[in-house]
């Protein structure tokens, strides 16, 4: 081959190269444009996790972990997820089972933004046994853009997030709930807070000088008092309630009043409409 032939033939070998060069340098820019695409496009999920206040209380939670927001975000169940309806409860303990009051639309979700609802208890849900369903398959729907924002609606891009709430995946309900210094320390700031209130209590009510306004003042305290006497014989004794408040004590108002009334610590949380005692 001339000197010529071999100049040819090294064009025509740096042009392929540069040409294959291009066709790589494109694949790679579109890859890199839609993972840039997905990275920046909205993340919904939907998930249950215990509350962070109770233990026992299971909340629905609705979050958005993508880097941009989330419009028109809709729930799709195969079949819906369940409470019972605990207040409406029959003499026989018996419990209707009513779907859980979710909205129909979520209309906007920011980046890290949630949702979230009190879905049920697990001790009552545990109560009801197999009269209630525990596996729920469902999806989330969620668009990129809102619904009237002036384009075309083939640029609204749809998304679908699929999930399985099953209430076996959580942590037994029979568990030992154990102290830690977090919760003493916290225990025993709210007993100051709790003296705190007391004495100013005490020092406004002492300053007073009228003899009606002091007895009215110390019924009041009186009755408080038995109140929780009450309440706290009638759950660790098992005594029978006596409420003064709706059944007063037929005593001389300027009887002797007990100071010497000791009451072990519980929390009381109110879940839909009833008391539930968890102790720690």
């Amino acid at each position: 081959m001339s000197a010529g032939a071999w100049t040819a033939l090294a064009a025509w070998l740096a042009v392929l190269v540069g040409v294959a060069a291009l066709v790589y340098a494109w694949r790679q820019y579109q890859r890199a444009r839609e993972q840039t695409a997905e990275l920046m496009q909205p993340n919904v999920a939907m998930f249950m996790e215990p509350s962070a206040t109770d233990w026992h209380l299971v909340e629905f939670v609705v979050k958005n972990f993508g880097r941009t927001a989330a419009y028109g975000v809709r729930f799709e169940f195969v079949n819906p997820p369940t409470v019972g309806k605990y207040e409406t409860a029959y003499e026989d303990r018996y419990v209707e089972v009513t779907p859980l009051n979710l909205p129909a639309e979520i209309p906007y979700l920011a980046p890290s933004q949630e949702w979230r609802i009190v879905w049920d208890s697990a001790l009552d849900r545990k109560e009801l046994g197999d009269t209630i369903a525990s596996r729920f398959h469902g999806a989330v729907i969620y668009y990129d853009e809102p619904k009237d924002n002036g384009k075309r609606r083939q640029s609204r891009t749809q998304f679908r997030s699929t999930a399985v709430l099953d209430w076996t995946t959580l942590h037994p309900v029979d568990r030992l709930e154990l102290l830690t210094a977090h919760d003493l320390a916290r225990q025993e700031k709210q007993k100051l807070e709790l003296l705190r209130n007391l004495l100013t209590y005490y020092h406004y009510a002492a300053s007073e000088s009228r003899e009606d306004v002091l007895r009215a003042e110390i019924n009041r305290v009186r009755t408080a008092a038995d109140v929780l006497r009450e309440r706290y014989r009638a759950e660790y004794h098992h005594a029978p309630v006596d409420d003064p408040i709706n059944h007063p004590t037929d005593g001389p108002i300027n009887g002797p009043v007990n100071d010497n009334v000791a009451f072990d610590e519980a929390h009381t949380t109110v879940i839909n409409g009833r008391h539930r005692r968890d102790f720690g």
